[in-house]
């Protein structure tokens, strides 16, 4: 039993390890690649696809056909294979589309075994035009053809668009593309004159190409404006007729008066603006004969066009009509209509007249409007007045004179008032507009204002002038204004006014406020504060002079009031050139200070002694009696 069990034991290893080395085997196992992976080809171009044996050697590669047939080296010029141990190449050359297909490669491993690869290679072409029609002309009516023609493997569709829309899909029938993918358009039409794409589209490779086609269409000129066929003009007014055209190809002009040509020498201009042409005579109308018939032919190829254009004679406006007056004390409003007739040519204005009744002679005003007013008339006084217009030929007739008499002197008219916020918003004007002062001089205007749930009226007045500012009024408020004016005679009637006060606006933030208050400082403020920045920097280096080199300022006023034994023990130590050298520095410099050395060195420098040989120390004095000895 113990037998059988160990010989079990042996038999499942044995197994376990021949398994292992069939997965080891197989992932080990030697790979055959084909690069590159792509098989696409460029017709008539060369491509070389590698076979190489991946982590091995292989002692003979083969290369074999869509057809089966296995490609020799060196059997044809357009398949050619090359081969070693590790990889073979295949170049195929001139690449045709009979070249499609899976091609194979074989390899043949040390260990007899046989790999192999499948590639599939497809002949491509990237689409290209041929045969597309150059900015092609046809006449009106004409049935055109739009030539494009698409290559490409494998074949592209050919469409045709305008304006991004297939016009194939047009509703009037016209479009329509043909076999050999050229559109056609039947009785073409000036408005399908313009640009269109033939597109061409692969949707295998998702590729799509386009070219522009831009179709004129010519046609027989066609008259482009709508200006009147009559003129009216005077004698010695030069005027211009025009005639605008729309035409291709281009046309010429030609000018008759009355179905004859028009006498030399004659004024003719074009403006062109292809397609559009206008061509503008100009005449000067100098006698009865320069009125009549004027025609305008254009002409091309194709067709004529032509336009007659009348010229007469202007004549005077009529009368103005229903004419009517406004009197009041000094001053009376004329009003009318406007002339039944205006003479063929525009108004240019009107000519007002009027007189007193006992008077012969007019006063005149020359208006363009249909109400005037008459000012400075004398009070109860009857007046005549009558308008007539006026256009480029002269004054037309006069209106059938109306008498009006103008009122006594008397209160004036009630005020006319306009009102308008003030900037700070809690301010208001009142302006006086001009009205009827009754016969008599305005003295004053008497205003009174409040709040308009208030009872109370705040009241005020002002002459000589034409306006009144309401302040200090509250915010967010409705108020109501009343105004009367005044002349020696009495008040006039109230104007009423309403008006409200807007939202209090809010507080300024504090950097507005200190930005405010900063835009505030003048000039003379600027050059103060640099002076006392400039007088602290002053302080500051005379201090720091005072401490480092005991001059500046401060050392002046000190010494001035302290005393000058400061600065002459100064001045002695800069004079006698004395040096920290000694061994006893401190004892030399005590000394030196003392009053006692002072006075030696004032006596010295007054007999004449120099200071290099004057004795300053003890130090020195021993040094100079040692050197005289020796």
């Amino acid at each position: 039993m113990e037998v059988d069990g160990r010989e079990r034991m042996s038999l499942r290893v044995s197994v376990y390890t021949y398994l292992l080395l069939l997965v080891l085997r197989t992932a080990l196992s030697v790979k055959l690649n084909i690069a590159p992976s792509s098989g696409y080809i460029q017709l008539d171009e060369n491509k070389v696809f590698i076979c190489k044996v991946e982590d091995g050697e292989a002692d003979e590669f083969m290369w074999y056909k869509p057809d089966g047939g296995e490609i020799e080296e060196n059997e044809d010029d357009r398949f050619i294979v090359t081969s070693n141990e590790y990889d073979s190449q295949l170049q195929i050359v001139k690449a045709q589309t009979t070249d499609n297909g899976f091609y194979e490669c074989v390899a043949i491993t040390d260990e007899g075994d046989r790999l192999s690869k499948s590639l599939r290679v497809e002949v491509i072409q990237m689409m290209t035009f041929q045969d597309v029609s150059q900015n092609p002309q046809f006449d009106e009516g004409e049935t055109a053809i739009l030539l494009c023609k698409v290559i490409g493997i494998p074949e592209p569709t050919v469409s045709w668009t305008r304006s991004g829309r297939d016009v194939t899909q047009r509703g009037d029938g016209r479009f329509h593309q043909l076999a050999n993918n050229s559109l056609e358009i039947r009785n073409i039409e000036v408005s399908d004159a313009g640009m269109y794409e033939c597109v061409g589209k692969i949707e295998q490779r998702n590729e799509q190409i386009s070219s522009p086609v831009t179709v004129t269409v010519n046609a027989a000129p066609k008259l482009l404006s709508s200006d009147t066929e009559l003129l009216y003009s005077w004698l010695g007014n030069p005027i211009n007729i025009s005639c605008a055209i729309w035409s291709l190809p281009h046309a010429a002009f030609a000018w008759t008066r009355d179905g004859e040509d028009l006498p030399l020498p004659i004024q003719i201009f074009t403006v062109e603006n292809m397609p559009e042409l206008t061509s503008v005579l100009e005449v000067t109308l100098n006698s009865e004969a320069d009125f009549g018939k004027y025609k305008c032919t254009a002409q091309n190829r194709l067709g004529e066009v032509s336009r007659t254009i009348s010229v007469k004679e202007a004549d005077f406006p009529s009368a103005p009509w229903n004419v009517s007056a406004d009197p009041h004390s000094t001053t009376v409003t004329v009003s009318f209509t406007k002339p039944e007739s205006d003479g063929g040519i525009p108004l240019l204005g009107y000519k007002l007249e009027w007189r007193m009744n006992s008077t012969t002679d007019w006063s005149t005003a020359m208006i363009d409007s249909e109400s005037f007013r008459v000012r400075d008339l004398e009070p109860y006084t009857p007046y005549q007045f009558r308008a007539a217009a006026h256009n480029g030929r002269g004054l037309g007739n006069y209106s059938r004179p109306i008498t009006a008499r103008t009122l006594s002197i008397r209160e004036p008219d009630s005020p006319k008032l306009t009102a308008r916020n003030e900037s700070t918003g809690n301010s208001y004007w009142i302006f006086f507009e001009d009205e009827e002062s009754g016969g008599s001089p305005i003295i004053k205007y008497n205003i009174k204002y409040k709040e308009e749930e208030a009872k109370e009226w705040i009241t005020d007045s002002v002459n000589g002038t034409d306006a009144y500012l309401l302040q200090n009024l509250k915010w967010a408020t409705k108020y109501q204004a009343q105004v009367t004016a005044e002349n020696i005679i009495a008040l006039s009637r109230p104007t009423l006014i309403n008006f409200s006060t807007p939202e209090q606006p809010p507080p300024p933030s504090l950097a507005n406020a200190a930005t405010q208050e900063k835009s505030k400082v003048g000039t003379g403020g600027i050059i103060g504060i640099i002076m006392v920045i400039f007088l602290l920097l002053l302080v500051a280096v005379d201090v720091t002079c005072y401490y480092t080199n005991r001059c500046g300022i401060l050392m002046c006023i000190a010494v001035n009031l302290l005393g000058k034994e400061e600065l002459l023990t100064k001045r002695l130590d800069q004079e006698m050139g004395v040096t920290m050298v000694s061994n006893e520095p401190k004892a030399n410099m005590s000394e030196l200070h003392t009053g006692e050395g002072i006075q030696k060195y004032i006596r010295a420098k007054s007999s004449g002694t120099s200071n290099d040989k004057f004795p300053l120390t003890k130090s020195e004095t021993t040094k100079d009696k040692a050197s005289s000895y020796s």
